[in-house]
């Protein structure tokens, strides 16, 4: 069944499902009982791959639980439920599985805490928490994580920018293998921020000289142009801009950039 979340219906049984993005494929037994899904797209060889697991009964929901009966103990299999249900937008079951986890006394890596701790600032919306994990922790695989999803906290939070720019940084920086795409993603958010720009700068060059992708290339050349803009750098700004225009004539966009470049040179 193909179903619009968003409209009549749907938006009830998205809800009933715990539906947060779209696609999402549910698989689900005669009696409407989830057995797992599928969440945004993957091209066809690694769906395909997720299709024979699903129908193996490999990992499903109900394979785990029966595996939960027969140990309740098992850190394997009693982490894997926490992220199942995780997945399912159901928090207070993966809260128990990984109490279940700390309780068994079997974290020696300490990942079930950071996920004890993640789902108590996911219901409290406070990133304070995550922050004291990270500074607690820093040569910890999951303090990144941890600063992430607290900068996202303070981002919807919309309150504090300055906290906001400084646990990005923080992640930017504790990357082990940064991809031009991130740091992309980095260095618009300052731009839009107007907070660290020459580290943003810094960022953004680095993702054009390592971007394969043109059409990435040039998108990541229009950060740049703002970047500079913002540093009152406007002939540079739009000698960058007009590299994308050059690209794609007909982009309405670059255009837009462009005028607004020029018109903070010689403002009526």
């Amino acid at each position: 069944m193909k179903i619009d979340a968003e409209k009549g219906d749907g938006i009830d049984l998205a809800k009933r499902f715990g539906v947060r993005g779209f696609p999402t494929i549910v698989f689900a037994n005669a009696k409407g009982e989830e057995i797992d899904r599928i969440v945004g797209y993957l091209p066809p060889e690694p769906f395909l791959i997720q299709l024979e697991r699903i129908k193996s009964g490999k990992n499903t929901l109900p394979a785990l639980l029966r595996d939960f009966q027969l140990n309740p103990n098992k850190f394997s299999t009693l982490f894997k439920l926490a992220k199942k249900y995780e997945g399912m937008d159901d928090p207070g079951s993966a809260k128990r599985m990984v109490n279940a986890i700390l309780a068994a006394g079997t974290d020696s890596a300490g990942t079930a805490k950071f996920f004890s701790i993640l789902y108590e600032a996911r219901e409290t919306r406070d990133p304070a928490i995550l922050i004291a994990y990270a500074d607690e922790n820093s040569e910890s695989e999951n303090s990144i994580n941890a600063l992430q999803e607290a900068m996202y906290f303070v981002r919807r939070r919309g309150t504090d920018p300055a906290l906001e720019a400084n646990l990005y940084v923080r992640v930017v920086h504790g990357m082990k293998e940064p991809n031009p795409g991130a740091m992309n993603g980095f260095a618009w958010r300052m731009s839009e921020l107007d907070l660290n720009l020459d580290l943003a700068l810094d960022k953004i060059s680095w993702a054009i000289d390592n971007e394969t992708d043109e059409k990435n290339k040039y998108m990541y050349l229009d950060t740049k142009a703002e970047i500079l803009w913002k540093l009152d750098r406007t002939e540079e700004a739009i000698s960058e801009i007009e590299k994308c225009i050059s690209f794609n004539s007909e982009d309405k966009y670059y255009k837009e950039q462009l005028e607004k470049f020029q018109k903070s040179l010689n403002p009526a």
